[in-house]
């Protein structure tokens, strides 16, 4: 797909959300990392980001939040350049500390709405952050992931990762994020002696760091950081998948890739997750208790959900495409009047 000389997709953090959104928008990907100290980091990306669309005189740009830093940015440079400015916020919103006294939490909340009512468009992935971007003064628009193609090798490779499970497999999708139960999940799974558990994510600075050994011993495997196609087919090899949050607003990146895989899923029992992704999964409440109960039912469904999943994973595709349209023509209108 050739690119569109007037817009540009900028991001401080390669994601693949960002590339396939980039990718649909027909928007050359612009992804500027650097390794450095949080400030020389910042100073250095935002000089390399404004000489890029100065270079490239874009008439549209979207943006990834995060970074809330590159949104600031980019908000600022929108009222000297005059382009039409897109956000993927999805939902990075910290709403769980709006009221905490925090100068670190003030400061971020404050710049949050700025850059939400001086962006032209913030895209979110439910109706519930839609509704805090109107209450901001901001225009919102409902944009859930897009049903990845995900590419496991064939024939079925075992990446290193899996090693020798006993029994039957669970990936469970973490990053060791502040919104993800893991207190919970170890617990759930260190009394099975029939399932072995794969937690994904750089664990390198948590405290399970020192007890990769130890969960070992209880089914427990911690992958660490894992290139991306030892990640799809470690997620090709397993049962069933997990990924769970105490995040009300969150519809997690990995429920889209195991769809794409057709794999049957646990999810966190949440408003926004069950109404998007259906009756189709097994839901849990963060409790050791409830999550060895979903992981029991997935197991012992496991057949029959992986046939429904693959009807869920079609309707998605079939909304997202039909919601991406309709914000498409959206943009191309807003672009035509102001060429």
């Amino acid at each position: 797909m050739s690119n569109n000389a007037n817009a540009h997709w900028i991001t401080w953090e390669n994601h693949r959300r960002s590339r396939e959104l980039a990718d649909a928008f027909d928007a050359e990907y612009a992804c500027f990392e650097r390794e450095a100290p949080t400030l020389v980091r910042y100073l250095l990306l935002s000089a390399r980001t404004a000489v890029f669309i100065l270079r490239r005189r874009s008439r549209l740009v979207f943006c990834q939040n995060p970074s809330i830093a590159l949104t600031g940015l980019l908000c600022m440079l929108r009222k000297v350049m005059g382009y039409t400015l897109v956000v993927d916020r999805h939902s990075n919103f910290m709403l769980e500390t709006l009221s905490s006294p925090a100068i670190r939490w003030r400061l971020y909340h404050a710049l949050s709405r700025w850059t939400v009512r001086n962006a032209d468009l913030t895209i979110v992935t439910n109706k519930g952050l839609a509704e805090v971007v109107h209450d901001w003064g901001g225009h919102a628009y409902v944009l859930q992931d897009r049903i990845p193609q995900l590419q496991p090798s064939r024939p079925r490779r075992r990446p290193d990762c899996l090693g020798e499970p006993r029994g039957r497999t669970i990936m469970c999708i973490t990053s060791y994020a502040d919104d993800e139960p893991i207190e919970e999940l170890v617990e759930a799974f260190a009394i099975s002696t029939d399932v072995t558990a794969y937690f994904t994510g750089d664990y390198r600075g948590t405290p399970w760091a020192y007890r990769v050994e130890e969960l070992g011993s209880q089914g427990i495997v911690l992958t660490g950081f894992i290139n991306e196609q030892d990640y799809v087919d470690l997620m090709d090899n397993v049962d069933a998948v997990m990924v769970l949050t105490t995040g009300e607003n969150v519809l997690t990146c990995g429920a889209y890739e195991a769809l794409s895989l057709g794999k049957p899923l646990i999810l966190s029992d949440t408003h926004a997750l069950r109404s998007y992704f259906g009756k189709t999964m097994v839901y849990v409440a963060p409790n050791a208790a409830s999550i060895r109960k979903g992981v029991n039912e997935v197991l012992e469904r496991r057949e029959e959900l992986k046939g429904k999943v693959s009807g869920t994973a079609e309707n998605l595709r079939a909304d997202w495409y039909r919601r991406f349209d309709r914000l498409r023509r959206q943009l191309q209108h807003e672009d035509e009047l102001q060429a």
